[in-house]
């Protein structure tokens, strides 16, 4: 159940201003591994895409994977048209699946949303980064290394013949 103060968001009209505003909300007191407020994360990843729809859906990509008890439904109660909740449907990884990184990111490619595909290649490009990867300690930034450089280049590729 959506609260009166995220539900009020919805009479925020412009998109773009409504997902930052309820992402701001959201993600208030979060931060990442290197302890930066998490909507940092969450600027980039939109300010890397060009068109409204990804740009809404990077602000939103984590929404349901991060924040307990948010959901699809939400988004659309909040006004967010069915392009963007598919996109971010997409990229949010169902916790119920036992699979690998690896496995997930085929599972996004082999769906074909070219969307999805720009918004999680932003995601792993932000994870990638240099300021991102230099605010870490050396295990933690070859974890992230490790675990993103041959998804981005796979989703680069597929991205290239589109």
């Amino acid at each position: 159940m959506l609260s009166k103060e995220v539900l009020d968001f919805k009479n925020i009209k412009d998109d773009y201003s409504r997902a930052l505003q309820l992402v701001s909300y959201l993600f208030r007191d979060k931060t990442d591994k290197a302890g930066v407020p998490y909507i940092d994360h969450l600027i980039a990843v939109s300010n890397f895409l060009d068109s409204p729809n990804t740009k809404i859906a990077g602000l939103l990509h984590d929404v349901v994977e991060d924040i307990e008890g948010f959901t699809l439904e939400d988004l659309k109660k909040l006004g967010f048209s069915d392009h963007i909740v598919e996109i971010v449907r997409i990229v949010t990884k169902d916790k119920t699946k036992n699979q690998s990184y690896h496995d997930w990111i085929t599972d996004i490619i082999e769906i074909g949303n070219v969307d999805a595909l720009k918004v999680k290649y932003a995601d792993i490009m932000d994870h990638l980064s240099l300021e991102r990867l230099n605010k870490l300690e050396l295990d933690k930034r070859n974890y992230f290394i490790n675990k993103y450089k041959d998804e981005a280049i796979r989703l680069e590729k597929v991205l290239m013949k589109v």
